[in-house]
């Protein structure tokens, strides 16, 4: 991220500190872009995409000061291409993966740091002349190329796509402005017309609602005019803080999916003091299904709120040690246990619905998580996992086509398959907390 607070000299003597939270952003965008490569390019059947165009629009200096461990913390730009190398090792393939980055920042200091100074330390340098180069790994070879633009990143929108759509492949934009107006809804929508594209994007919540509530005008029409958002965020200010954070977010989800032309939207909330006011949502923005269920899982890995306090407001979040501190909580606290016994349970709320009720005919498996992914923090394995619940209560029996006999037939593997239909018993069901006497 590149601002007014953060600054980058061109020699990298004058580097900024880096804050908790925006480690864990880091960290989660990591890991997520490995398991993306891995997924698209190592699971493919019988080939996966082997062309990816990556794009940072605020791409910074590449490098911070870190005070907690007193170490050099790399930023996004160096983060993405390790983790393009990470996802291409782990995918052990036997063909040539294709991989473009554009680095963007309005500083011509914060490039230089970048190409002289935060890739030259991670051992990247080679990759500062933007030629293509070929990092050799045991199974295959990457080809990378790096791209670096100083200007601003909506200046540039219409070029990046452009790339994106002459390279093919998969694409995604990494968008991580100090303020809502570097990036419009205009932007959004274009970026989400590109066939296969996502985005993960920063948005400081807390500014927003500021200025929405306290009716600062100018702002507010700024904000208004450059996100079309005139129609949404109303009465928030009449609301206390715990209902004003829950009306925010699920506004601006309708936001992204009206005028951005989401398809499918999820949110990763930053909170780092205990007034538990998000301070930003990270925003994942996709179109199809698979790279939900990698950002869940990747999240769930960096998330410390207990769902069952949170979720309806937050869904996956991370709060910093300094809120733990002040509430004497031991930050190591397993809350895995019960997350994930408040996320069957709002997996119950949603599913049962759809597969106990009126499920005459059967629904597959990739339909209902179409359905309903972006209402619950469940991962893929824990849709599984409460669909063997309900199997194993002969509430439901799953169906399985035989590709011999073009026939479908009763399955008990515990392996299911997108095609699977579930389909109803009509037995009497029992409650969520009985279910787990047993």
């Amino acid at each position: 991220m590149s601002n007014s607070d953060t600054k980058w000299s061109a020699d990298g003597k004058t580097i900024p500190d880096i804050e908790p939270h925006t480690k864990t952003k880091h960290l989660l965008t990591q890991q997520y872009v490995t398991n993306l490569i891995d997924t698209l390019y190592g699971k493919g059947f019988p080939r996966g995409i082997d062309t990816f165009t990556f794009v940072d629009g605020f791409c910074g200096g590449g490098i911070y000061n870190d005070q907690e461990s007193e170490n050099t913390w790399y930023g996004s730009p160096i983060r993405l291409i390790n983790a393009v190398r990470e996802g291409c090792l782990k995918s052990k393939r036997h063909y040539p993966l294709k991989v473009k980055f554009i680095f963007i920042d309005t500083n011509k200091q914060h490039l230089e740091c970048l190409k002289n100074v935060a890739m030259s330390q991670a051992g990247l340098g080679q990759l500062s002349d933007e030629e293509p180069h070929t990092f050799k790994t045991e199974f295959s070879e990457l080809i990378e190329q790096c791209e670096f633009i100083n200007d601003e990143f909506e200046n540039q929108v219409n070029y990046c796509i452009f790339q994106a759509e002459q390279r093919k492949g998969h694409s995604l934009f990494f968008l991580d402005p100090y303020g809502y107006l570097h990036v419009s809804m205009e932007s959004f929508r274009k970026i989400n017309s590109l066939n296969k594209s996502e985005i993960i994007y920063t948005l400081m919540a807390r500014d927003i609602q500021r200025f929405v509530i306290d009716k600062d005008r100018k702002e507010r029409e700024s904000f208004y005019k450059k996100f079309e958002a005139e129609e949404y965020f109303k009465d928030l200010e009449n609301l206390q803080n715990f209902g004003r954070e829950a009306k925010f977010r699920d506004e601006l989800m309708r936001l992204f999916r009206e005028k951005g032309n989401a398809k499918k939207v999820f949110t990763f909330a930053m909170i780092p003091t205990e007034d538990r006011r998000v301070l930003y949502y990270l925003i994942h923005i996709c179109s199809h299904l698979r790279a939900l269920e990698v950002m869940k899982d990747s999240s769930w890995l960096y998330n410390n709120i207990n769902y069952q306090y949170h979720y309806e407001i937050y869904g996956y979040g991370f709060r910093t040690a300094s809120y733990y501190d002040q509430h004497q909580l031991n930050l190591q606290l397993d809350i895995n246990q019960d997350s994930k016994t408040a996320c069957i349970q709002r997996l119950s709320n949603d599913l049962d619905p759809i597969v106990l009720e009126n499920n005459y005919e059967g629904i597959t498996i990739i339909d209902l998580c179409n359905k309903t992914m972006e209402l619950n923090p469940a991962t893929r394995e824990h849709y599984f996992e409460y669909l063997r619940l309900l199997r194993d209560e002969k509430q439901i029996k799953i169906l399985r086509k035989n590709k011999k006999t073009n026939l479908y037939k009763e399955t008990q593997s515990n392996d299911f398959d997108n095609c699977d239909i579930i389909k109803s018993t009509h037995m009497k069901q029992l409650s969520f907390f009985e279910r787990f006497l047993y």
